[in-house]
């Protein structure tokens, strides 16, 4: 049983998925095939019921998952541990959603690999359910997303700035330049994001409560995407102002004048038995000083 092939079963199991956990992990799909071949070889189990694009555990698989969990974790902690020293040095895997990742964290990166070059950063751009599966089990020491009110059992949460949800729409939209309501957003196309990320469904929610539950919409898997089909009339969008700025500045969306009732904030979320790592922790701080600042 090799510290490899547990880390591989760990993300199938958080993906559900052997081409997603390629993707993932950076392999070829036939090499993690053969990783939890010879897992399942060595435990005389098979660990998961295999579908066209769905990959379930076992109840053999259920009962390695704890385990799997906790050898990660220790492999990881005795291995930083042993080598750190008054340079940070190791390795932080990190992953983080979209928005975050292309709009508020390049700056934060870029800093503290000048404050520590020897730290090796994993980056993984994932949806809200792989953040909170990958934090849990380990395979990701540090998560970013947009949520409101974090609170989880197994990992630390910190709110880092406000995030503020609009609808964006072209400049002569029907609803630009008015109040608009949720009786009025109803007939229009919606642009979403395709995942069910915290703030879509809070909007669906405010919507459903209006008397509005069926929403003509298309759904996609980029900000930027989304904001272009904006910009050449295909509906109006639920975006973070962050993402559109530069948009708003050069007149090519303008936000509507609606009101999201929930609020947000960009998020950072790690587990707590990860907390001893120094390079880990050097970049916790370092991160709330920025977003502070």
């Amino acid at each position: 049983m090799k510290i490899v092939e547990l880390r591989t079963f760990l993300e199938i199991a958080s993906l559900k998925n052997f081409n997603k956990a390629a993707l993932s992990l950076n392999y070829a799909h036939s090499s993690i095939t053969a990783q939890i071949k010879a897992l399942e070889q060595d435990l005389g189990e098979r660990l998961f019921h295999r579908g066209r694009n769905l990959a379930e555990m076992t109840e053999a698989g259920k009962r390695l998952y704890p385990y799997a969990r906790q050898i990660l974790e220790l492999s990881r902690e005795a291995r930083e541990v042993v080598r750190s020293s008054p340079a940070l040095s190791g390795s932080i895997t990190i992953g983080s959603a979209d928005t975050i990742t292309t709009y508020r964290l390049p700056e934060l990166l870029r800093r503290f690999q000048q404050d520590a070059p020897q730290v090796k950063i994993s980056f993984k751009t994932m949806t809200d359910r792989e953040l909170y599966e990958s934090i849990k089990n380990g395979t990701v020491d540090l998560g970013f997303m947009i949520e409101s009110n974090l609170t989880l059992s197994y990992a630390a949460v910190a709110a880092l700035i406000d995030e503020p949800i609009s609808l964006y729409a072209r400049p002569d939209h029907p609803l630009a330049g008015g109040r608009v309501t949720e009786k009025d957003i109803a007939p229009h196309r919606l642009l979403l994001w395709q995942e069910k990320c915290s703030y879509r469904a809070a909007f669906e929610a405010q919507m459903k409560r209006a008397g509005f539950p069926g929403l003509i919409h298309m759904e996609m898997i980029s900000i930027e995407a989304i904001k272009k089909c904006v910009i050449a009339g295909i509906g109006i969008a639920l975006l973070c102002d962050v993402s559109v700025k530069r948009e708003v500045e050069e007149g090519a969306l303008v936000r509507l004048d609606w009101h999201m009732d929930s609020q947000f904030q960009s998020t950072m979320f790690w587990n707590l038995k990860r907390e001893r790592i120094p390079s880990l922790n050097h970049f916790i701080q370092m991160t709330k000083d920025y977003f502070q600042a």
